[in-house]
């Protein structure tokens, strides 16, 4: 044990200095069809076996979408990395990337500044962004109470709608400069949720972020807002850069649930 802790200790220095591309490792996932797809994948750098890890999972934002595997860490996620490392959290961190294409981002239509409304069916990237989530819950040590989802511009509507399909699977939600379907605040009024958003986004209006912030309230829903006053469509690197939301993300468990809800995803 006390090797153990010598040999981490002395590895922190090193591993702050590591880029996003050096840590998140190239990782291969294939479904039931056969269809295989890339993503990035970081794991604790000392895993203990047995041991269930907190599950983050990353949505990146629309200028990310390809096939080269390496955009969707590039922005966002390397401060995200960061303040993980600071706090020496033992974290699985998991980003897959969007095929090219409007039909396969995380959701299939956005509202930038009018009232959003989610699609009835899941959109296809979405979809296997969740059942890579639940294979690393089934064989990779990750931690179903502990699963949360963030995302950035795009990202943050795909977190949004994560949540308020399967609202049972997350621990927590961090959706940043987007919006959901505040017709469906009440599905999620008892998944914590941290909402960032600057007042300058010419992305994507910050009345998103707020008319989401007032119909989680008004669902009794537990939600925490952060707003800046400037920072134009990039709300996300002041946010993880806060070691406070990454603390506050950690320590969210998610609640127990009847077991005949889980069908859906396990």
């Amino acid at each position: 044990m006390r090797t153990f802790l010598i040999c981490w200790l002395w590895a922190l220095p090193v591993l702050a200095q590591f880029t996003p591309d050096e840590m998140m490792k190239p990782y291969a996932y294939t479904n039931e069809a056969g269809e295989v797809f890339t993503c990035r994948l970081s794991y604790p750098q000392f895993p203990v076996e047995g041991k269930k890890y907190p599950l983050v999972l990353f949505l990146h934002g629309s200028t990310a979408c390809g096939t080269d595997n390496r955009k969707q860490i590039a922005m966002g996620l390397p401060t995200l990395l960061s303040s993980f490392l600071k706090q020496r959290a033992q974290v699985i961190v998991v980003a897959p990337q969007c095929p090219p294409g409007i039909l396969n981002w995380w959701v299939t239509k956005i509202a930038m500044s009018a009232e959003y409304s989610a699609t009835k069916e899941i959109a296809p990237s979405l979809e296997v962004a969740l059942e890579l989530c639940n294979h690393l819950v089934r064989d990779k040590q990750a931690d179903p109470d502990r699963l949360y989802v963030t995302g950035l511009s795009l990202g943050g509507f795909g977190t949004w709608d994560a949540i308020q399909r399967y609202p049972e699977m997350f621990a927590a939600a961090i959706p940043i400069s987007a919006g959901g379907d505040t017709k469906l605040a009440g599905n999620i009024a008892s998944v914590p949720v941290w909402v960032f958003h600057s007042q300058d986004d010419k992305n994507v209006n910050v009345e998103c972020s707020r008319r989401m912030v007032k119909a989680l309230k008004a669902a009794g829903g537990k939600v925490t807002y952060t707003e800046y006053a400037k920072g134009g469509h990039n709300s996300w690197d002041r946010a993880y850069s806060d070691t406070n939301v990454v603390k506050w993300l950690l320590e969210q468990t998610r609640k127990k649930q009847p077991w005949w809800k889980f069908w859906r995803w396990f």
